[in-house]
């Protein structure tokens, strides 16, 4: 009945200017210092419980990584030991801290209880906690983020949720596999080994295809092969957009390769489980008698019988309004085909060098013809689906989108 009639009667909108016009700017200043304290104090523990969480499972949080001068100090059990005794220091830093806030808290409590009736100190204290506790709940939702991305494998409790899997073949799964199938298609456990040197050199032939580099810099290397000789003005300057792409891939590069360290440094603890997974993986993968695939719609992941599967496509490829068979392959004579248009447009200058270069086809292969599960329909059709990727004029489409 109090705390009804307490809301009538203070405001619990716009309450910072209602503390201005009724009670004066000291007032104020005191309420916003007690709701200041109140969260700062509720942030530290969850900091502490954030640290000690680390502590206990030997994570390492991201700002206690640094760089050396030796790259391969990273990888030391000196530079792992270091880590570990700042994230002590850390941990006790933020005790002091929050010990400080709360005789800080409890100072400006107490004057702002002085300053107000018992009934206004009730309503603004409840302002004060429905106020923080979003906050509050944001930061832990951030810091359990922190938590999952920091553990290399973060699915091994025994929960998995279970509208993922959709198994329709005959195989039974065990619940390990069913754990290890909910990550998704999408999902990877870390590499054994990474090569830095295969990582960067990836990277290089990535920005030449996406750039005419490649092509200017085998013109130029021919030329060189022929006269013996560099002609300055031959050579070939990165534009400004060339030279932003080339600075965010090198910076992209230095931070994966990183990462990839922190990984290697962390695996032994958590190799029995990546094993784990690996294995489970390369059962399934060994069992040729179903397929993994995705279903029509949605990220999930579909088991089906490989000959049910099988059954299916050879519905729908014996389907005459869709599909008719022909007496030989195609491709060969529509890639030459291609190449002859193109080759003649080039040497007409209707097209770039570079344009030539991305569109002319090499290798091309047939169009593939895949089917993905209807889930939800009686009967789980397969929607077919046709992907272009290595087909004659597949670059072309490509440069024209």
């Amino acid at each position: 009945m109090n705390s009804c009639s307490t809301r009538n009667r203070y405001p619990t909108v716009d309450i910072d200017d209602y503390i201005r016009q009724h009670h004066g700017s000291h007032f104020l200043y005191t309420y916003r210092s007690v709701k200041k304290f109140y969260y700062r104090w509720d942030a530290v523990q969850l900091d502490i419980e954030f640290l000690k969480i680390c502590r206990s499972k030997d994570i390492i949080p991201s700002f206690l990584w640094f760089k050396t001068a030796n790259g391969d100090l990273s990888s030391s059990p000196v530079y792992k030991a270091c880590q570990r005794k700042l994230l002590i220091v850390e941990i006790d830093a933020k005790r002091k801290k929050l010990n400080e806030l709360k005789i800080m808290y409890k100072s400006s409590l107490d004057h702002l209880r002085e300053l107000s009736s018992a009934d206004f100190f009730d309503h603004l204290f409840e302002i004060i906690i429905s106020e923080c506790s979003y906050l509050i709940d944001k930061k832990r939702r951030t810091l359990n983020k922190k938590l999952l991305s920091l553990s290399p494998v973060n699915n091994s409790t025994g929960y998995y949720n279970a509208k993922v899997v959709t198994n329709l073949s005959s195989r039974v799964l065990s619940n390990e596999e069913l754990i290890c199938l909910a990550n998704g298609l999408d999902y990877s456990l870390p590499p054994k080994s990474i090569n830095p040197m295969n990582v960067t050199s990836n990277v290089e032939t990535f920005f030449h295809r996406i750039t005419d580099v490649y092509q200017h810099q085998k013109k130029f290397m021919n030329e060189h092969k022929e006269y013996e000789a560099i002609n300055e003005s031959d050579i070939r300057v990165l534009n400004t957009k060339e030279l932003t792409l080339a600075n965010d891939l090198s910076s992209l590069t230095k931070s994966f390769l990183q990462r990839a360290n922190r990984c290697e440094i962390q695996k032994n603890k958590y190799d029995f489980e990546q094993q784990n997974y690996r294995k489970l993986l390369q059962k399934l993968k060994q069992d040729t008698s179903i397929i993994i695939t995705r279903p029509d719609k949605g990220r999930g992941v579909v088991l089906m019988d490989k000959q049910d599967y099988v059954n299916k496509i050879h519905a729908i490829l014996n389907d005459p309004s869709k599909f008719s068979s022909l007496s030989e392959d195609p491709t060969l004579a529509r890639e030459n085909s291609l190449k002859s248009l193109l080759r003649k447009l080039h040497d007409q200058g209707k097209i770039t060098d570079q344009f030539y270069y991305v569109v002319r086809p090499t290798g091309s292969n047939p169009g593939r013809l895949y089917g993905l599960p209807k889930v939800h329909k009686d009967g789980v059709p397969l929607r077919p689906v046709l992907s272009s990727i290595g087909t004659f004029n597949y670059g072309l489409g490509k440069a024209l989108t």
